[in-house]
């Protein structure tokens, strides 16, 4: 079991210093919008992901009359208690596992498991391509040790290829360009197999555990199902790196003149998707808003039991101001399918009368207000 026993912020976002111990079960992050709820919550996803999910950027992390940031979680699995920092001063990260520095942020992955639920995720249905791709490799980054180098290899080669095809100069040879654009496509090719591959598999896992919530959700009226969108989704499901890397390379061998004439690369796990079907229809185009809703509320939750089924534990559900999105049956079976399994942080202005009848040692609420926090 999973918990995050505290954290210590300094000089992140508008916290200069803070230090909360948090209840096992449920925790209540209230307050006025812009006073720092979501930015305890961006704390802890930063702790657990490597990086935030609201801003790429450390410099706009720190506080803004600070040259330094510093977080420190303090937290119990099935092999005890840990604790785990990560420090940011001069454009440089410093990340430290049980107190011994790391070389890599890949070595923190699945150290600490957070699924993030934000308002914006409902629209996961409705939204680009991009959205759901982001979607499974936030996942995978957390549940797969090295798919994060591959998707990193993978985006440096891409980028570089690109930039090449906007520089080419026609006139040097065709020969020539032919023979760069090769190196890239190996590059391509042999990361991109990866990522292929393991996405098809997580989202063959996301079906199955999807369909049961959202069976649920729904009373049994209605039927999702998940499909993997590529030009590689024809190979056979138990395909290897081998048969993605070669038919990879084919599609760029295929499409070499088109790519030069539009100066882009146009194949690879950087264009694929997955299509949501809900009752055998396209859910993006013909679904209504309260079923693209469920859906995603249905993926969210496949998420999380799909990291107990991984790593042997529910992670962390993180909430930020998902509540003023659901309307109240939804906001119910939410917190009935999730209170007795995962630690929950719920961020609101006001939670009002959606949590289930609680005894007062069943959770924790909090205040916030400029920064500062203090225990209701």
């Amino acid at each position: 079991m999973l918990r995050l026993n505290s954290i210590l912020l300094r000089n992140f976002r508008n916290y200069h210093e803070c230090s909360l111990h948090f209840h096992p079960k449920l925790n209540i992050i209230c307050g006025d919008n812009a006073q720092g709820k979501t930015n305890l919550l961006e704390a802890i996803a930063y702790l657990s992901l490597g990086s935030s999910f609201r801003e790429q950027n450390e410099e706009k992390i720190k506080r803004w009359d600070e040259d330094f940031f510093f977080l420190k979680a303090e937290l119990c699995d099935k092999g005890g208690s840990h604790t785990l920092s990560v420090g940011y001063q001069r454009r440089q990260r410093f990340w430290k596992k049980d107190e011994v520095p790391c070389k890599k942020i890949s070595e923190i992955a699945g150290f600490l498991h957070t699924v993030v639920f934000q308002p914006e995720d409902l629209e996961l249905v409705k939204k680009g391509p991009e959205v759901r791709r982001h979607f499974l490799d936030r996942e995978m980054i957390q549940l797969y040790r090295g798919y994060h180098l591959y998707l990193s290899n993978y985006k440096k080669a891409l980028m570089q290829r690109n930039n090449f095809l906007k520089q080419l100069d026609f006139k040097a040879g065709a020969e020539a360009a032919d023979a760069e654009l090769a190196v890239w496509d190996e590059q391509l090719a042999r990361n991109g197999a990866v990522i292929i591959k393991m996405r098809r598999q997580m989202l063959a896992h996301l079906n199955e555990i999807s369909r049961e919530i959202h069976g649920r959700l729904t009373g049994g009226q209605e039927e999702l199902r998940l499909e993997y969108s590529s030009p590689f989704a024809e190979l056979p499901e138990d395909a290897g790196e081998q048969d993605y890397a070669e038919a990879l390379l084919t599609a760029y061998a295929a499409g070499r003149e088109e790519e030069k004439r539009r100066r882009l690369t146009l194949v690879g796990p950087h264009r694929d998707d997955f299509r949501i079907f809900i009752n055998g229809v396209d859910g993006r185009h013909y679904g209504s808003q309260g079923q693209q809703r469920t859906a995603a509320l249905a993926l969210k939750l496949s998420e999380i039991e799909l990291v107990q089924q991984v790593a042997g534990y529910y992670p962390l559900l993180l909430l930020d101001d998902v509540f003023s999105e659901l309307d109240a049956n939804r906001r119910r079976a939410l917190l009935r399918l999730m209170l007795n399994k995962a630690q929950i942080f719920i961020t609101s202005t006001d939670v009002g009368d959606d949590l289930p009848v609680l005894q007062p040692n069943d959770y924790y609420s909090f205040s916030v207000s400029a920064g500062k926090v203090r225990r209701v």
